[in-house]
């Protein structure tokens, strides 16, 4: 039954863009692109969003609920020729991509912990092992009964906006424009987007994912094919305004070379949790030390509900015979993916004592070309057999190149080591599906007569 309108859709992009990622990123993104610049990052971000929300569109309107990028490449594709091939990898690369997300956000409470006991944040090995333990954690809570979990999800969606509100009002508590456009000594405009433009926005387009939640339940959007695109252009457009507001309150509340990642890529205890030391600064010591307890909170509850939900990835794919038979197991009493759960978290793990931006990187590189850079060689392709989606890419394919360029430019921009990350789980998934369409007989050594 359909039932989200399009207050509804644009709601569902919100909650899933709006997290805590940016109280993460942002050092990382001022240390990219050197202070001010990073304004360019969000905005470009922002540009990256709405022109890759609009392929999801065109294709979510033409497949509603189909499962977004696996059902869409298995459409396109067919189900039982390349398509195949192609839902197996993404449910493959989900396996590695997921845990890289879920440490992220344990090595930012891991961080923001540091504040409310300042001698765990004085020992990097002590905070990747804090790390590792909410990981474990995590797992702990989710090796059970699911229930509620809509009503957990509203919580941290509300937690999250709060959050991000307290710290945008405490950084123009004491906002000092001239730092807004202060750069680094010998800098200029050029050499800070050559030297960083491309870390900057793989950082900045990780914290707007989200804006494509409504397209991957497109058979309860209505009028999916209005809908979406609106959704996504709205959003997307909110939470931009939300990032770029913040981002500028915090260059000017605090000198940005304070808090980015020193040269061996460890961060200073301001860049750690610099929301609290915003929030400090602003409002002082006790509204810091609540506004970090609430942090923490907010992203384990994040993690928790994303973890469940990748989770349910390689379960529904091996369920439907399209990834590997152990995945489908469940549960005998509490009838979750139990497999698919300790799977991903357990691999989630070592992720946490790796630094942060290396495992920004791996991240990226493990998903780009699956999902992002596939789904839009599926939109050519359906344009190419004179398929009409109910929505229409406005000036296509201008949107579609812009987004394909960038993803591109993101991968490259992700370092050797992360894109040698993202090839071999690719190929290392290539090669378990042939080997297990071989001894199965099916596509592509014996080709099924139907699609």
């Amino acid at each position: 039954m359909r039932g989200v309108d399009l207050r509804g859709a644009v709601a569902i992009n919100t909650i899933g863009m709006v997290g805590v990622g940016p109280l993460i990123t942002i050092p990382l993104v001022l240390g990219a692109l050197h202070g001010p610049l990073s304004l360019v990052g969000w905005a470009l971000g922002a540009l990256l969003a709405l022109c890759d929300g609009l392929v999801w569109s065109e294709l979510g309107a033409l497949y509603p609920g189909s499962g977004g990028t696996y059902g869409y490449l298995r459409a396109v594709f067919g189900s039982t020729r390349a398509g195949s091939l192609l839902a197996f990898v993404f449910a493959w690369q989900t396996l590695f991509a997921a845990p890289l997300n879920q440490a992220v956000g344990y090595i930012g409470i891991a961080n923001y912990a540091g504040y409310l006991f300042p001698a765990l944040g004085a020992s990097p090995w002590a905070l990747k092992a804090v790390a590792a333990g909410f990981g474990v954690l995590t797992i702990v809570a989710l090796y059970r009964g699911i229930a509620a979990v809509a009503r957990l999800g509203i919580a941290f969606a509300v937690a999250v906006v709060f959050t991000l509100v307290c710290v945008i009002a405490a950084a123009y508590a004491h906002f000092t424009p001239a730092l807004v456009t202060t750069p680094a000594p010998h800098d200029s405009l050029w050499a800070g987007l050559r030297a960083g433009l491309g870390q900057g926005l793989l950082l900045a387009i990780y914290d707007y994912l989200g804006y494509n939640a409504a397209s991957c339940l497109g058979d309860e959007v209505i009028r999916p094919a209005r809908t979406l695109p609106l959704s996504i252009v709205i959003s997307v457009l909110l939470v931009a305004a939300l990032y770029l507001t913040m981002q500028t309150g915090i260059l000017g509340a605090i000198p940005w070379a304070q808090v980015i990642p020193r040269p061996d890529g460890s961060l200073p205890p301001l860049g750690q949790h610099l929301a609290s030391a915003i929030v400090e600064r602003g409002f002082g010591a006790p509204a810091a030390t609540a506004v970090t307890v609430l942090i923490v909170l907010s992203a384990f509850a994040s993690m928790y509900a994303n973890l469940l939900g990748y989770s349910r990835i390689p379960y529904a794919a091996a369920v439907e015979g399209q990834f590997l038979r152990p995945f489908a197991h469940l549960h005998p009493q509490h009838r979750f993916p139990d497999v698919a759960l300790l799977t991903m978290g357990l691999l989630a793990l070592p992720a946490c004592w790796l630094p942060l931006d290396a495992v920004f990187d791996a991240l990226t590189t493990g998903m780009v070309l699956v999902q992002s850079i596939a789904q839009i060689v599926a939109l050519a392709v359906l344009r190419a057999r004179g398929i009409r989606s109910p929505y229409r890419m406005w000036l296509y394919p201008l949107p579609a190149l812009v987004a394909l360029g960038a993803w591109i430019f993101v991968f490259c921009s992700a370092g050797t080591a992360a894109i040698v990350f993202g090839l071999l789980t690719l190929a290392l998934g290539t090669g378990v599906f042939l080997a297990v369409a071989a001894r199965g007989r099916s596509w592509p050594f014996h080709l099924r007569t139907a699609n």
